[in-house]
Protein backbone atom coordinates (compact mmCIF):
# COMPACT_ATOMS: atom_id res chain seq x y z
CA UNK A 1 0.00 0.00 0.00
CA UNK A 2 2.87 2.36 0.83
CA UNK A 3 4.42 1.56 -2.56
CA UNK A 4 1.14 2.49 -4.28
CA UNK A 5 1.12 5.82 -2.46
CA UNK A 6 4.68 6.44 -3.60
CA UNK A 7 3.78 5.75 -7.23
CA UNK A 8 0.73 8.04 -7.02
CA UNK A 9 2.90 10.79 -5.51
CA UNK A 10 5.46 10.52 -8.32
CA UNK A 11 2.71 10.53 -10.97
CA UNK A 12 1.11 13.57 -9.34
CA UNK A 13 4.42 15.46 -9.23
CA UNK A 14 5.34 14.89 -12.86
CA UNK A 15 1.75 15.48 -14.00
CA UNK A 16 1.88 18.99 -12.51
CA UNK A 17 5.29 19.59 -14.10
CA UNK A 18 4.07 18.28 -17.47
CA UNK A 19 0.90 20.39 -17.41
CA UNK A 20 2.98 23.47 -16.57
CA UNK A 21 5.34 22.85 -19.49
CA UNK A 22 2.36 22.34 -21.79
CA UNK A 23 0.76 25.59 -20.55
CA UNK A 24 3.99 27.53 -21.05
CA UNK A 25 4.27 26.23 -24.60
CA UNK A 26 0.72 27.48 -25.30
CA UNK A 27 1.54 30.89 -23.83
CA UNK A 28 4.88 31.33 -25.63
CA UNK A 29 3.46 32.69 -28.93
CA UNK A 30 1.55 35.36 -26.97
CA UNK A 31 4.67 36.68 -25.19
CA UNK A 32 5.75 40.22 -26.06
CA UNK A 33 9.34 39.39 -26.87
CA UNK A 34 10.15 43.05 -27.51
CA UNK A 35 9.81 43.48 -23.75
CA UNK A 36 12.09 40.53 -23.02
CA UNK A 37 14.58 42.71 -21.08
CA UNK A 38 11.90 44.01 -18.77
CA UNK A 39 10.54 40.51 -18.22
CA UNK A 40 14.01 39.17 -17.47
CA UNK A 41 14.50 41.98 -14.96
CA UNK A 42 11.25 40.98 -13.26
CA UNK A 43 12.41 37.34 -13.28
CA UNK A 44 15.57 38.54 -11.54
CA UNK A 45 13.45 40.26 -8.88
CA UNK A 46 11.48 37.03 -8.45
CA UNK A 47 14.72 35.11 -8.03
CA UNK A 48 15.76 37.55 -5.29
CA UNK A 49 12.40 37.10 -3.57
CA UNK A 50 12.83 33.31 -3.61
CA UNK A 51 16.46 33.54 -2.62
CA UNK A 52 15.66 35.76 0.38
CA UNK A 53 12.50 33.85 1.34
CA UNK A 54 12.05 33.57 5.09
CA UNK A 55 12.13 29.96 6.23
CA UNK A 56 9.97 28.84 9.15
CA UNK A 57 9.20 25.39 10.57
CA UNK A 58 6.49 24.44 8.06
CA UNK A 59 7.39 26.39 4.91
CA UNK A 60 8.75 29.72 3.76
CA UNK A 61 7.54 33.29 3.20
CA UNK A 62 8.15 35.19 -0.03
CA UNK A 63 6.90 38.55 -1.33
CA UNK A 64 6.77 37.24 -4.89
CA UNK A 65 3.01 37.73 -5.22
CA UNK A 66 3.53 41.48 -5.59
CA UNK A 67 5.43 40.69 -8.81
CA UNK A 68 2.82 38.13 -9.92
CA UNK A 69 -0.05 40.59 -9.53
CA UNK A 70 1.73 43.57 -11.08
CA UNK A 71 3.09 41.46 -13.97
CA UNK A 72 -0.40 40.14 -14.68
CA UNK A 73 -1.89 43.64 -14.80
CA UNK A 74 0.96 45.12 -16.86
CA UNK A 75 2.00 42.31 -19.23
CA UNK A 76 -0.87 39.79 -19.09
CA UNK A 77 -1.29 36.09 -18.29
CA UNK A 78 1.43 34.61 -20.60
CA UNK A 79 4.15 36.81 -19.11
CA UNK A 80 2.89 36.09 -15.56
CA UNK A 81 3.10 32.31 -16.07
CA UNK A 82 6.60 32.47 -17.58
CA UNK A 83 7.92 34.91 -14.95
CA UNK A 84 6.46 32.85 -12.07
CA UNK A 85 7.85 29.56 -13.35
CA UNK A 86 11.35 30.79 -14.21
CA UNK A 87 11.74 32.88 -11.04
CA UNK A 88 10.78 29.92 -8.85
CA UNK A 89 12.99 27.38 -10.63
CA UNK A 90 16.06 29.65 -10.74
CA UNK A 91 15.46 31.09 -7.25
CA UNK A 92 14.96 27.75 -5.53
CA UNK A 93 17.73 26.22 -7.61
CA UNK A 94 20.19 28.83 -6.35
CA UNK A 95 18.99 28.83 -2.73
CA UNK A 96 18.20 25.13 -2.61
CA UNK A 97 17.47 23.93 0.93
CA UNK A 98 18.15 20.25 0.30
CA UNK A 99 15.13 19.72 -1.94
CA UNK A 100 15.49 17.25 -4.81
CA UNK A 101 15.19 18.51 -8.40
CA UNK A 102 11.63 17.19 -8.73
CA UNK A 103 10.51 19.37 -5.79
CA UNK A 104 12.01 22.50 -7.37
CA UNK A 105 10.37 21.68 -10.71
CA UNK A 106 7.07 20.96 -8.97
CA UNK A 107 7.18 24.32 -7.19
CA UNK A 108 7.80 26.09 -10.50
CA UNK A 109 5.01 24.10 -12.14
CA UNK A 110 2.47 24.83 -9.42
CA UNK A 111 3.07 28.60 -9.75
CA UNK A 112 2.62 28.39 -13.52
CA UNK A 113 -0.67 26.50 -13.18
CA UNK A 114 -1.91 28.74 -10.36
CA UNK A 115 -1.20 31.87 -12.43
CA UNK A 116 -2.82 30.38 -15.56
CA UNK A 117 -5.95 29.14 -13.79
CA UNK A 118 -6.34 32.41 -11.87
CA UNK A 119 -6.04 34.42 -15.10
CA UNK A 120 -8.77 32.25 -16.65
CA UNK A 121 -11.08 32.82 -13.68
CA UNK A 122 -10.28 36.54 -13.85
CA UNK A 123 -11.62 36.59 -17.40
CA UNK A 124 -14.70 34.56 -16.47
CA UNK A 125 -15.57 37.05 -13.75
CA UNK A 126 -15.49 39.96 -16.23
CA UNK A 127 -11.96 41.20 -15.66
CA UNK A 128 -10.34 43.60 -18.15
CA UNK A 129 -6.61 43.16 -18.88
CA UNK A 130 -4.37 45.93 -17.70
CA UNK A 131 -7.08 47.89 -15.96
CA UNK A 132 -6.74 48.85 -12.30
CA UNK A 133 -10.10 50.46 -11.64
CA UNK A 134 -13.22 49.96 -9.49
CA UNK A 135 -14.78 47.76 -12.20
CA UNK A 136 -11.95 45.26 -11.78
CA UNK A 137 -12.23 44.94 -8.00
CA UNK A 138 -14.24 41.71 -8.03
CA UNK A 139 -12.22 40.03 -10.84
CA UNK A 140 -8.96 40.97 -9.09
CA UNK A 141 -10.30 39.54 -5.84
CA UNK A 142 -11.15 36.35 -7.75
CA UNK A 143 -7.64 36.27 -9.27
CA UNK A 144 -5.97 36.74 -5.90
CA UNK A 145 -8.16 34.32 -3.99
CA UNK A 146 -7.95 31.58 -6.64
CA UNK A 147 -4.16 32.00 -6.93
CA UNK A 148 -3.73 31.52 -3.18
CA UNK A 149 -6.16 28.59 -2.95
CA UNK A 150 -4.80 26.74 -6.01
CA UNK A 151 -1.23 27.12 -4.80
CA UNK A 152 -2.02 25.80 -1.34
CA UNK A 153 -4.10 22.91 -2.65
CA UNK A 154 -1.36 21.80 -5.04
CA UNK A 155 1.23 21.95 -2.25
CA UNK A 156 -1.12 20.25 0.22
CA UNK A 157 -1.56 17.21 -2.01
CA UNK A 158 2.17 17.14 -2.73
CA UNK A 159 2.96 16.98 0.99
CA UNK A 160 0.00 14.80 1.94
CA UNK A 161 1.95 11.47 2.16
CA UNK A 162 4.35 12.93 4.72
CA UNK A 163 1.56 14.47 6.79
CA UNK A 164 -0.35 11.28 7.51
CA UNK A 165 -0.27 10.28 11.14
CA UNK A 166 1.38 13.54 12.20
CA UNK A 167 0.27 17.02 13.15
CA UNK A 168 0.01 18.02 9.48
CA UNK A 169 -3.24 19.97 9.86
CA UNK A 170 -1.78 22.16 12.58
CA UNK A 171 1.21 22.82 10.31
CA UNK A 172 -1.13 23.65 7.44
CA UNK A 173 -3.17 26.23 9.37
CA UNK A 174 0.10 27.66 10.63
CA UNK A 175 1.31 28.10 7.05
CA UNK A 176 -1.94 29.86 6.07
CA UNK A 177 -1.60 32.35 8.92
CA UNK A 178 1.97 33.24 7.93
CA UNK A 179 1.02 33.57 4.26
CA UNK A 180 -1.89 35.81 5.16
CA UNK A 181 0.54 38.25 6.74
CA UNK A 182 2.60 38.56 3.55
CA UNK A 183 -0.44 38.89 1.27
CA UNK A 184 -1.70 41.82 3.35
CA UNK A 185 1.42 43.69 2.24
CA UNK A 186 2.12 42.29 -1.24
CA UNK A 187 -1.41 42.67 -2.71
CA UNK A 188 -1.57 46.47 -2.21
CA UNK A 189 2.04 46.81 -3.37
CA UNK A 190 1.34 44.84 -6.56
CA UNK A 191 -1.65 47.07 -7.32
CA UNK A 192 0.40 50.23 -6.70
CA UNK A 193 3.18 49.03 -9.01
CA UNK A 194 0.65 48.30 -11.79
CA UNK A 195 -1.11 51.66 -11.40
CA UNK A 196 2.03 53.84 -11.52
CA UNK A 197 4.16 51.66 -13.83
CA UNK A 198 3.52 53.96 -16.80
CA UNK A 199 4.93 56.85 -14.73
CA UNK A 200 7.83 55.21 -12.92
CA UNK A 201 8.85 52.56 -15.44
CA UNK A 202 11.00 49.56 -14.61
CA UNK A 203 13.41 51.53 -12.41
CA UNK A 204 10.58 52.66 -10.17
CA UNK A 205 9.30 49.07 -10.04
CA UNK A 206 12.71 47.92 -8.82
CA UNK A 207 12.69 50.58 -6.12
CA UNK A 208 9.15 49.74 -4.97
CA UNK A 209 9.83 46.03 -4.90
CA UNK A 210 12.88 46.62 -2.73
CA UNK A 211 10.36 47.37 0.05
CA UNK A 212 9.17 43.75 -0.28
CA UNK A 213 12.71 42.51 0.24
CA UNK A 214 13.02 44.82 3.25
CA UNK A 215 9.80 43.33 4.62
CA UNK A 216 11.26 39.85 4.26
CA UNK A 217 14.25 40.91 6.35
CA UNK A 218 11.88 42.23 9.03
CA UNK A 219 9.79 39.08 8.88
CA UNK A 220 12.93 36.99 9.28
CA UNK A 221 13.45 38.40 12.78
CA UNK A 222 9.74 38.27 13.60
CA UNK A 223 9.50 34.62 12.55
CA UNK A 224 12.67 33.82 14.48
CA UNK A 225 11.09 35.41 17.57
CA UNK A 226 7.87 33.42 17.10
CA UNK A 227 9.73 30.14 16.57
CA UNK A 228 11.86 30.80 19.66
CA UNK A 229 8.68 31.47 21.61
CA UNK A 230 7.32 28.10 20.50
CA UNK A 231 10.51 26.38 21.57
CA UNK A 232 10.31 28.01 25.01
CA UNK A 233 6.63 27.05 25.22
CA UNK A 234 7.54 23.45 24.44
CA UNK A 235 10.18 23.47 27.20
CA UNK A 236 7.70 25.06 29.63
CA UNK A 237 4.97 22.49 28.91
CA UNK A 238 7.37 19.62 29.48
CA UNK A 239 8.66 21.23 32.69
CA UNK A 240 5.10 21.69 33.99
CA UNK A 241 4.28 18.09 33.05
CA UNK A 242 7.30 16.93 35.04
CA UNK A 243 5.88 18.53 38.19
CA UNK A 244 3.16 15.89 38.26
CA UNK A 245 5.69 13.02 38.42
CA UNK A 246 4.32 11.55 35.17
CA UNK A 247 4.72 8.11 33.70
CA UNK A 248 7.91 8.20 31.56
CA UNK A 249 6.10 6.92 28.45
CA UNK A 250 3.53 9.73 28.66
CA UNK A 251 6.32 12.28 29.00
CA UNK A 252 8.20 10.83 26.03
CA UNK A 253 5.08 11.12 23.87
CA UNK A 254 4.69 14.75 25.00
CA UNK A 255 8.31 15.46 24.08
CA UNK A 256 7.82 14.06 20.57
CA UNK A 257 4.70 16.22 20.19
CA UNK A 258 6.48 19.32 21.55
CA UNK A 259 9.37 18.79 19.16
CA UNK A 260 6.89 18.51 16.27
CA UNK A 261 5.46 21.92 17.15
CA UNK A 262 8.93 23.47 17.33
CA UNK A 263 10.19 22.09 13.98
CA UNK A 264 8.95 19.56 11.41
CA UNK A 265 10.03 15.93 11.19
CA UNK A 266 8.50 12.81 9.68
CA UNK A 267 9.05 10.09 12.29
CA UNK A 268 10.02 10.31 15.96
CA UNK A 269 11.15 7.38 18.13
CA UNK A 270 12.28 7.01 21.74
CA UNK A 271 14.07 3.88 22.94
CA UNK A 272 14.65 3.07 26.63
CA UNK A 273 17.19 0.72 28.15
CA UNK A 274 15.88 -2.74 29.03
CA UNK A 275 17.07 -5.00 31.85
CA UNK A 276 19.70 -6.18 29.40
CA UNK A 277 21.66 -2.94 29.41
CA UNK A 278 22.93 -3.38 25.86
CA UNK A 279 19.39 -3.56 24.47
CA UNK A 280 17.04 -0.60 23.99
CA UNK A 281 13.32 -1.14 23.37
CA UNK A 282 10.85 1.26 21.73
CA UNK A 283 8.95 3.26 24.37
CA UNK A 284 7.25 5.97 22.27
CA UNK A 285 6.73 6.71 18.58
CA UNK A 286 5.16 9.44 16.44
CA UNK A 287 4.58 9.64 12.72
CA UNK A 288 3.11 7.56 9.88
CA UNK A 289 5.32 4.52 10.62
CA UNK A 290 4.65 4.41 14.38
CA UNK A 291 2.61 1.16 14.27
CA UNK A 292 5.10 -0.61 12.03
CA UNK A 293 8.01 0.23 14.35
CA UNK A 294 6.59 -1.08 17.66
CA UNK A 295 8.90 -4.11 17.68
CA UNK A 296 12.03 -2.16 16.75
CA UNK A 297 15.07 -2.85 18.95
CA UNK A 298 18.37 -0.95 19.13
CA UNK A 299 21.57 -2.60 20.36
CA UNK A 300 24.41 -0.61 21.86
CA UNK A 301 27.29 -0.37 19.39
CA UNK A 302 25.23 -1.66 16.45
CA UNK A 303 24.49 0.76 13.59
CA UNK A 304 24.69 4.54 13.78
CA UNK A 305 22.14 4.76 16.64
CA UNK A 306 23.99 2.08 18.60
CA UNK A 307 27.26 3.93 17.94
CA UNK A 308 25.76 7.12 19.43
CA UNK A 309 24.64 5.14 22.49
CA UNK A 310 28.05 3.55 22.92
CA UNK A 311 29.88 6.88 22.58
CA UNK A 312 27.25 8.92 24.46
CA UNK A 313 27.17 11.43 21.58
CA UNK A 314 24.34 13.32 19.90
CA UNK A 315 24.61 13.25 16.13
CA UNK A 316 23.05 14.79 13.00
CA UNK A 317 22.92 12.67 9.85
CA UNK A 318 22.43 15.26 7.13
CA UNK A 319 21.96 12.76 4.31
CA UNK A 320 21.87 9.02 4.99
CA UNK A 321 22.74 8.28 1.35
CA UNK A 322 25.97 10.29 1.50
CA UNK A 323 27.07 9.52 5.08
CA UNK A 324 29.44 6.51 5.06
CA UNK A 325 27.99 5.29 8.39
CA UNK A 326 24.45 4.95 7.07
CA UNK A 327 24.86 4.43 3.32
CA UNK A 328 24.58 0.65 3.57
CA UNK A 329 22.66 0.41 6.86
CA UNK A 330 19.26 -1.27 6.72
CA UNK A 331 16.10 -0.16 8.49
CA UNK A 332 15.33 3.46 9.33
CA UNK A 333 18.31 4.82 7.38
CA UNK A 334 16.86 3.46 4.14
CA UNK A 335 13.60 5.37 4.67
CA UNK A 336 14.81 8.59 6.33
CA UNK A 337 17.29 10.84 4.56
CA UNK A 338 17.93 12.96 7.67
CA UNK A 339 18.37 11.72 11.25
CA UNK A 340 18.71 13.47 14.59
CA UNK A 341 20.00 11.16 17.36
CA UNK A 342 20.06 12.30 21.00
CA UNK A 343 21.12 9.87 23.80
CA UNK A 344 19.35 10.30 27.15
CA UNK A 345 22.16 10.47 29.69
CA UNK A 346 22.22 10.26 33.48
CA UNK A 347 25.69 10.36 34.93
CA UNK A 348 27.51 7.35 33.50
CA UNK A 349 24.30 5.62 32.46
CA UNK A 350 22.68 5.83 29.02
CA UNK A 351 18.97 5.58 29.79
CA UNK A 352 17.74 5.73 26.21
CA UNK A 353 17.84 7.60 22.92
CA UNK A 354 15.57 9.92 20.93
CA UNK A 355 15.66 9.51 17.14
CA UNK A 356 13.96 11.94 14.76
CA UNK A 357 13.87 11.24 11.04
CA UNK A 358 12.80 13.10 7.91
CA UNK A 359 12.51 12.02 4.28
CA UNK A 360 14.33 15.12 3.02
CA UNK A 361 18.12 15.55 3.28
CA UNK A 362 19.50 18.40 5.41
CA UNK A 363 16.21 18.62 7.34
CA UNK A 364 18.01 19.17 10.68
CA UNK A 365 20.75 21.50 11.85
CA UNK A 366 22.59 22.46 15.04
CA UNK A 367 19.65 24.52 16.27
CA UNK A 368 17.36 21.49 16.12
CA UNK A 369 20.03 19.47 17.90
CA UNK A 370 20.11 22.06 20.68
CA UNK A 371 16.30 22.00 21.07
CA UNK A 372 16.26 18.22 21.32
CA UNK A 373 19.21 18.23 23.70
CA UNK A 374 17.13 20.36 26.11
CA UNK A 375 13.99 18.25 25.64
CA UNK A 376 16.08 15.10 25.92
CA UNK A 377 17.57 16.37 29.17
CA UNK A 378 14.05 16.85 30.54
CA UNK A 379 13.13 13.34 29.40
CA UNK A 380 16.24 11.92 31.05
CA UNK A 381 15.20 13.47 34.38
CA UNK A 382 11.83 11.71 34.26
CA UNK A 383 13.31 8.39 33.14
CA UNK A 384 16.02 8.63 35.80
CA UNK A 385 13.40 9.32 38.49
CA UNK A 386 11.39 6.35 37.26
CA UNK A 387 14.46 4.10 37.38
CA UNK A 388 15.37 5.34 40.87
CA UNK A 389 11.81 4.81 42.10
CA UNK A 390 11.83 1.31 40.66
CA UNK A 391 15.18 0.52 42.27
CA UNK A 392 13.98 1.99 45.56
CA UNK A 393 10.81 -0.10 45.48
CA UNK A 394 12.91 -3.12 44.61
CA UNK A 395 15.24 -2.37 47.51
CA UNK A 396 12.29 -2.01 49.87
CA UNK A 397 10.74 -5.24 48.66
CA UNK A 398 13.99 -7.23 48.93
CA UNK A 399 16.01 -8.50 51.83
CA UNK A 400 19.42 -6.84 51.68
CA UNK A 401 21.33 -9.95 52.82
CA UNK A 402 19.80 -12.70 50.69
CA UNK A 403 18.22 -10.73 47.84
CA UNK A 404 14.94 -12.56 48.47
CA UNK A 405 11.58 -10.86 48.91
CA UNK A 406 10.88 -9.19 52.23
CA UNK A 407 8.06 -10.38 54.51
CA UNK A 408 5.84 -7.41 53.56
CA UNK A 409 6.22 -8.10 49.84
CA UNK A 410 5.55 -11.78 50.43
CA UNK A 411 2.23 -11.00 52.14
CA UNK A 412 1.20 -8.62 49.32
CA UNK A 413 1.94 -11.20 46.63
CA UNK A 414 0.29 -13.95 48.66
CA UNK A 415 -3.03 -12.10 48.65
CA UNK A 416 -3.04 -11.83 44.83
CA UNK A 417 -1.95 -15.45 44.33
CA UNK A 418 -4.55 -16.82 46.72
CA UNK A 419 -7.35 -14.78 45.16
CA UNK A 420 -6.42 -15.99 41.66
CA UNK A 421 -6.15 -19.59 42.91
CA UNK A 422 -9.57 -19.39 44.51
CA UNK A 423 -11.08 -18.13 41.25
CA UNK A 424 -9.36 -20.91 39.28
CA UNK A 425 -10.23 -23.63 41.78
CA UNK A 426 -6.56 -24.48 42.40
CA UNK A 427 -4.45 -24.72 45.56
CA UNK A 428 -1.46 -22.85 46.95
CA UNK A 429 1.18 -24.51 49.09
CA UNK A 430 3.24 -22.76 51.75
CA UNK A 431 6.50 -24.05 53.26
CA UNK A 432 8.13 -22.31 56.24
CA UNK A 433 11.80 -23.21 56.87
CA UNK A 434 13.57 -22.60 60.19
CA UNK A 435 17.25 -23.45 60.65
CA UNK A 436 17.87 -25.56 63.74
CA UNK A 437 20.11 -24.14 66.48
CA UNK A 438 21.26 -21.26 64.29
CA UNK A 439 22.46 -19.31 67.36
CA UNK A 440 24.89 -22.10 68.08
CA UNK A 441 26.25 -21.88 64.52
CA UNK A 442 26.82 -18.15 65.03
CA UNK A 443 28.70 -18.83 68.27
CA UNK A 444 30.95 -21.43 66.63
CA UNK A 445 31.69 -19.77 63.30
CA UNK A 446 30.92 -16.12 64.03
CA UNK A 447 28.11 -13.78 62.99
CA UNK A 448 29.62 -13.04 59.56
CA UNK A 449 29.77 -16.74 58.77
CA UNK A 450 26.15 -17.06 59.90
CA UNK A 451 25.12 -14.40 57.39
CA UNK A 452 27.01 -16.24 54.66
CA UNK A 453 25.10 -19.42 55.54
CA UNK A 454 21.78 -17.56 55.20
CA UNK A 455 22.78 -16.13 51.80
CA UNK A 456 23.96 -19.58 50.67
CA UNK A 457 20.72 -21.17 51.84
CA UNK A 458 18.72 -18.62 49.84
CA UNK A 459 20.65 -19.61 46.70
CA UNK A 460 20.11 -23.30 47.49
CA UNK A 461 16.33 -22.84 47.81
CA UNK A 462 16.18 -20.83 44.56
CA UNK A 463 17.97 -23.66 42.76
CA UNK A 464 15.44 -26.25 43.92
CA UNK A 465 12.15 -24.38 43.48
CA UNK A 466 10.30 -23.52 40.28
CA UNK A 467 10.40 -20.22 38.44
CA UNK A 468 6.85 -19.29 39.48
CA UNK A 469 7.42 -20.07 43.18
CA UNK A 470 7.78 -17.13 45.56
CA UNK A 471 10.70 -17.23 48.02
CA UNK A 472 11.08 -14.76 50.90
CA UNK A 473 13.07 -14.27 54.07
CA UNK A 474 10.45 -14.78 56.79
CA UNK A 475 12.55 -13.81 59.80
CA UNK A 476 16.11 -13.93 61.14
CA UNK A 477 16.86 -17.54 60.17
CA UNK A 478 13.44 -18.37 58.70
CA UNK A 479 12.42 -18.62 55.06
CA UNK A 480 9.07 -18.99 53.32
CA UNK A 481 8.30 -20.61 49.97
CA UNK A 482 4.90 -20.00 48.37
CA UNK A 483 4.09 -22.65 45.75
CA UNK A 484 1.13 -21.87 43.44
CA UNK A 485 -0.62 -25.03 42.29
CA UNK A 486 1.18 -27.31 44.76
CA UNK A 487 -1.10 -29.53 46.90
CA UNK A 488 -1.23 -32.84 48.77
CA UNK A 489 1.58 -35.32 48.12
CA UNK A 490 3.22 -33.00 45.58
CA UNK A 491 3.60 -30.26 48.17
CA UNK A 492 5.03 -32.79 50.63
CA UNK A 493 7.53 -34.03 48.02
CA UNK A 494 8.80 -30.51 47.40
CA UNK A 495 9.17 -29.86 51.14
CA UNK A 496 11.01 -33.12 51.73
CA UNK A 497 13.34 -32.38 48.82
CA UNK A 498 14.17 -29.02 50.40
CA UNK A 499 14.72 -30.68 53.78
CA UNK A 500 17.09 -33.31 52.34
CA UNK A 501 19.08 -30.82 50.25
CA UNK A 502 19.63 -28.57 53.26
CA UNK A 503 20.83 -31.36 55.58
CA UNK A 504 23.09 -32.81 52.82
CA UNK A 505 24.60 -29.48 51.77
CA UNK A 506 28.03 -28.45 53.00
CA UNK A 507 27.97 -24.72 53.79
CA UNK A 508 30.87 -22.22 53.89
CA UNK A 509 33.05 -24.21 51.49
CA UNK A 510 34.02 -20.92 49.85
CA UNK A 511 35.50 -19.91 53.22
CA UNK A 512 37.49 -23.12 53.50
CA UNK A 513 35.06 -24.70 55.97
CA UNK A 514 32.41 -27.40 55.88
CA UNK A 515 29.46 -26.46 58.08
CA UNK A 516 26.41 -28.71 58.29
CA UNK A 517 22.99 -27.42 59.31
CA UNK A 518 19.53 -28.94 59.61
CA UNK A 519 16.11 -27.34 59.28
CA UNK A 520 12.56 -27.78 60.51
CA UNK A 521 9.81 -27.31 57.92
CA UNK A 522 6.12 -26.54 58.39
CA UNK A 523 3.59 -27.02 55.56
CA UNK A 524 0.11 -25.65 54.94
CA UNK A 525 -2.23 -25.59 51.97
CA UNK A 526 -4.73 -22.99 50.78
CA UNK A 527 -7.72 -23.20 50.99
CA UNK A 528 -7.78 -26.50 52.91
CA UNK A 529 -5.72 -25.37 55.91
CA UNK A 530 -6.64 -21.69 55.75
CA UNK A 531 -9.48 -19.78 54.11
CA UNK A 532 -7.33 -16.68 53.64
CA UNK A 533 -3.69 -15.57 53.75
CA UNK A 534 -3.63 -14.97 57.51
CA UNK A 535 -5.07 -18.39 58.26
CA UNK A 536 -2.68 -20.02 55.76
CA UNK A 537 0.39 -18.55 57.46
CA UNK A 538 -0.99 -19.34 60.93
CA UNK A 539 -1.49 -22.97 59.89
CA UNK A 540 2.07 -23.18 58.48
CA UNK A 541 3.47 -21.66 61.69
CA UNK A 542 1.60 -24.23 63.80
CA UNK A 543 3.09 -27.00 61.63
CA UNK A 544 6.56 -25.48 62.04
CA UNK A 545 6.18 -25.33 65.83
CA UNK A 546 5.07 -28.95 65.78
CA UNK A 547 8.21 -29.92 63.82
CA UNK A 548 10.46 -28.11 66.29
CA UNK A 549 8.61 -29.58 69.26
CA UNK A 550 8.94 -33.04 67.73
CA UNK A 551 12.74 -32.91 67.83
CA UNK A 552 13.63 -30.61 64.89
CA UNK A 553 15.21 -31.69 61.58
CA UNK A 554 11.90 -32.86 60.18
CA UNK A 555 8.86 -31.90 58.06
CA UNK A 556 5.41 -31.47 59.60
CA UNK A 557 2.08 -30.60 58.02
CA UNK A 558 -0.83 -28.47 59.18
CA UNK A 559 -3.21 -31.27 58.17
CA UNK A 560 -2.72 -35.06 58.61
CA UNK A 561 -4.56 -35.46 55.29
CA UNK A 562 -1.42 -34.33 53.51
CA UNK A 563 0.42 -37.48 54.38
CA UNK A 564 -2.39 -39.96 54.17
Amino acid sequence: MRANRGIIHILYTWTIVGLAVWQLSLFFPALELDKARELLAIVFLGVLAEWLAVSFPHGQLSGGFALVLSTFLIYGAPATAWVSGLATIFGQGIANKGNPLRTTLFNGGQYVLAASASAYLFKLSGGIDGLVAPGNILPLAVFTFSYIVINHLLVYFYLLPSRRGSVGWAAWTDTLSWDGLTYLFTIPLGLVIAMIYSYIGLTGTLMLFSSVLALQFILRYYVKLQVTNRELTAFYKVARFLEGNPDPRELLELILLSAKKAFPYHTGLVFLCSEDKDTYLLAAAAGPFAKQLVSTVVYQGEGVIGWCLLNRRAEIIYDSRDDHRTRNEAGLCQVMRSLLIIPLLSGKEVLGVVVLGDKHPHAFDEKHLHIMAVLGGQAAIAVENSVLNYRLSQAKSRDSLTGLLSLTSLYEMSYDICINSYKNGSSVGLVLIDLDRFKLLNQIYGRDAGELVLAELATLIEGITRKDDIIARFGGDEFAVLLPGAEGPRLLDIAETLWKKIREHSFLQGEGRAARVTASLGLAEFPRDGADVEELFSAALRALEKAKAGGRDRVDCASFMLVE
